[in-house]
């Protein structure tokens, strides 16, 4: 049977429920519980390092470093760097945050997608990849499971698996 993948420092399988942050360096991703990030200030930090990473690269780099140093993310996150004129960071659905993502240019789906074949998609195959990029089965020949109809939709998840919990 394959191992469950594990995380951060605590060295524990990934729970929705817990907010967690991906160090710049290494890729780790860690509990902000666990590396003292609080999920709404975790929007403030440009380039976050991980405790092991901090040892050679130095601390996380925040927004009001930059700033005080000069340097912005102006070329990466639009003309407002993804902040409205307060300073906070652009709430996702409005006015700004859509002519913002309308403004940016984002690499070709081909250029991201993994296209295995069915017989491809094993356990193995997405535990290696764990799921770090869009995966498209083109042929489903070996996939060894059906398919729901096409009319499936989420009121048939929710009648099969019932309601998930509300936060």
């Amino acid at each position: 049977m394959a191992s469950v993948p594990v995380y951060c420092l605590c060295r524990l399988p990934y729970d929705v429920t817990r907010f967690m942050i991906e160090c710049d360096i290494c890729q780790d991703w860690f509990h902000g519980s666990c590396v003292g990030v609080e999920e709404d200030k975790a929007a403030e930090i440009d380039l976050y390092h991980c405790p092991n990473c901090q040892v050679t690269h130095g601390p996380s780099v925040s927004s009001a470093v930059r700033k005080r140093r000069g340097g912005t993310k102006q070329a990466d996150a639009g003309a407002t760097g993804g902040r409205d004129t307060s300073g906070r960071p652009v709430k996702t659905g409005t006015p700004q945050f859509v002519r913002e993502l309308r403004s940016r240019t984002f690499p070709s789906a081909d250029e991201v997608l993994l296209k295995p074949s069915g017989a491809q998609l094993t356990v193995e195959f997405l535990e290696e990849r764990s799921f770090s990029v869009p995966v498209l089965v083109l042929r489903r020949d070996g996939l060894g499971m059906s398919l729901p109809p096409g009319n499936f939709g989420v009121n048939d998840v929710e009648h099969y698996i019932g309601n998930p919990p509300r936060f």
